[in-house]
């Protein structure tokens, strides 16, 4: 069963934009640690903030249904599997208001924007 959806689109230049004004401190705003040391060893910062920010974007999007709050970005990481696959990995107080559903992500990505899809699946 599918019980919601999220979807987001940022342009890139945005990001770049930010990280030349507030560099490390604006990843550290929008990624967790685990986030953060992989950030660390791309050659493409900005692509990979963009990624993960649509990313985040759509799954708060589908989060609404579940939560009172607004959830924090740093809530939320978006790791990959050993196949480069990515995944939600939330908070443990955001994890309990979603139980036993499944979130699911996709991220796009090309030299001017940035795309992400989230949908919440359960029994």
């Amino acid at each position: 069963m599918i019980y919601s959806l999220g979807i987001d689109l940022i342009q890139t230049n945005r990001v770049k934009k930010a990280l030349n004004l507030w560099g490390e401190k604006f990843a550290a705003k929008i990624l967790g640690e685990e986030e953060m040391e992989i950030y660390r060893t791309k050659f493409n910062k900005v692509q990979f903030i963009s990624g993960r920010f649509a990313a985040k974007e759509a799954v708060i999007k589908t989060l609404g249904a579940f939560m009172d709050n607004r959830v924090h970005f740093r809530q939320i990481q978006i790791l990959n599997d050993l196949y480069g696959k990515p995944y939600v990995h939330l908070d443990g107080e955001v994890r309990e208001r979603v139980m036993d559903k499944e979130i699911k992500v996709s991220i796009t990505h090309e030299r001017e924007m940035a795309a992400a899809v989230a949908i919440i699946t359960g029994d």
